[in-house]
């Protein structure tokens, strides 16, 4: 049977405060120089934690003091009556605001074997020291820059002492189990953002979706953290990005870019389609990408009802080289060429572009080399190089929005100098990296949050029943 008891909290929890704050400003007026807006700002900011710290405290004892000193507690498997043990607890935590030590009571089970804190339940108490809070904005900042200049970053703005290596632990322990739909907005805000763009138009929007790769600096796994660390090799870090045209905007909904192979990018694309996240029926999709293979082959059996778009600048560079081989680089016959080709190009005119460089009498063998690879190129993808159509219908024909994406999620965190990552690592942070910039790393966070909570509660058989029963 539950047990309910009067909740008995301390009257002094704010004159304490009080007191404590006012002995303090004291101590700084005596310890530190007051001559300036900029001497009274440091000596507040060298004495903050402590500060805030207290405050935290007089919070928990204002509406968690029944926990404070409670007596007898249910224990969460058997739900037999416990007495706590005689002497309280001491832990010390460290939240964003300061550091706090606590005495709480502490409960053992000797049926269960099972010993727990119902105060770092109620506060959600993770098992680190470091708190919640700190974790957040620690995997944040690992998410854009170094893990050292992460750990002076919060030393310099927050005062908050943790070393890189903690960061990278807990960057990683946060994003290790994410999943691309984790990292997605939900059904609801992208049909918020198609509707938007919908409003008053008579066509259904475009959704592109942009395919490519970028190479990463990775090291074999696992390596020491000092010593030889086996020979370095660059991997490919496949992405695909899904955004919304409205006019010459671009309106982003998904970022997703890890070190995988073709068919786990596929795979995740493929989970995307099934969680019902692209409603095909409102808007027209187009894929875009350069010519890897690698990119076709999975997103025709994904999407076949979509347009498919090679990317005219890469498209054009075969064109350019063709012409350089052929009549010389940068020669005024190339160029004329090149423009030519270009304008029959989005006359729709493939046909009668392969047909004229096929006609041609090559200049040398390297010439001849690389006008057998263009038609073999141009060849392949005739379905998708009808740029002029594509333009008349709106849609987009190079793939700036997926290469921009490679560079600002992949690039600038992966390739610092003398970065050379674990692929395991490397994917976890871009997951963050996706995250935010998909807007949805707050709800990550609220969710790790959630899971990590201390570990009998994760244990318990049942929900667990407090018996606050301090008399």
């Amino acid at each position: 049977m539950d047990v309910k008891a009067a909740v008995v909290i301390s009257k002094d929890w704010k004159s304490d405060f009080l007191s404590f704050v006012s002995d303090r400003l004291e101590q700084i007026e005596k310890d530190y120089p007051m001559e300036s807006m900029d001497d009274i700002s440091k000596s507040l900011f060298a004495n903050r934690s402590d500060i805030m710290g207290q405050a935290a405290l007089a919070l928990i004892e204002k509406k968690f003091g029944h926990l404070l000193d409670q007596q007898y507690c249910q224990c969460p498997h058997c739900l037999r009556r416990i007495k706590a043990k005689s002497k309280k607890v001491k832990r010390e935590i460290q939240v964003l605001v300061g550091a706090v030590t606590l005495y709480r009571p502490y409960f053992y089970c000797h049926s269960c074997q099972f010993g727990f804190y119902p105060l770092d339940e109620a506060l959600g108490l993770s098992k680190r020291k470091i708190q919640p809070d700190i974790q957040e904005l620690e995997a944040w900042l690992a998410a854009e820059m170094p893990y050292e200049t992460s750990s002076e970053t919060l030393d310099r703005c927050a005062g908050i002492q943790v070393s890189n290596h903690h960061i990278h632990d807990v960057a990683n322990e946060i994003s290790q189990d994410l999943q691309i739909l984790d990292v997605c907005p939900g059904k609801e805000e992208i049909q918020r953002q198609i509707d938007t763009i919908s409003e008053g138009k008579f066509r259904r929007p475009i959704l592109m979706i942009g395919l490519d790769g970028a190479h990463a600096p990775t090291r074999p796994e696992p390596s020491p953290r000092k010593g030889p660390r086996g020979k370095g090799e660059w991997k490919e870090v496949k992405g695909f990005r899904l955004y919304l045209l409205n006019s010459e905007r671009i309106v982003h909904l998904i970022s997703w870019h890890q070190i995988k192979n073709d068919k786990e990018l596929a795979a995740d694309l493929l989970r995307i389609k099934q969680a019902a996240l692209i409603p095909e029926e409102k808007v027209r999709i187009c894929v875009i990408g350069d010519g890897a293979p690698w990119i076709w082959n999975r997103i025709e059996e994904l999407f076949p009802d979509a347009k498919m778009v090679l990317d005219y600048y890469h498209c054009s560079e075969y064109l350019y080289d063709t012409a350089h081989a052929q009549y010389g680089k940068n020669s005024q016959k190339a160029q004329e060429w090149v423009e030519a080709t270009l304008t029959r190009l989005f006359s729709n005119n493939i046909e009668q572009i392969i047909t004229g460089i096929k006609r041609m009498k090559p200049a040398s063998d390297s010439a001849k080399e690389q006008i057998d690879k263009t038609i073999g190129y141009l060849s392949e993808r005739t379905d998708k190089v009808n740029y002029g159509a594509l333009k008349r219908g709106g849609y987009h024909i190079g793939s700036g929005g997926i290469e921009s994406s490679n560079k600002f999620i992949s690039n600038v965190r992966l390739k610092r100098s003398g970065a050379w990552w674990y692929p395991t690592n490397a994917n976890n942070l871009l997951k963050l990296r996706c995250a935010k910039y998909n807007g949805t790393f707050d709800r990550i966070m609220t969710e790790v949050k959630r899971k990590n909570k201390p570990a009998y509660s994760q244990k318990r058989l049942g929900e667990l029943r407090l018996v606050v029963d301090n008399s």
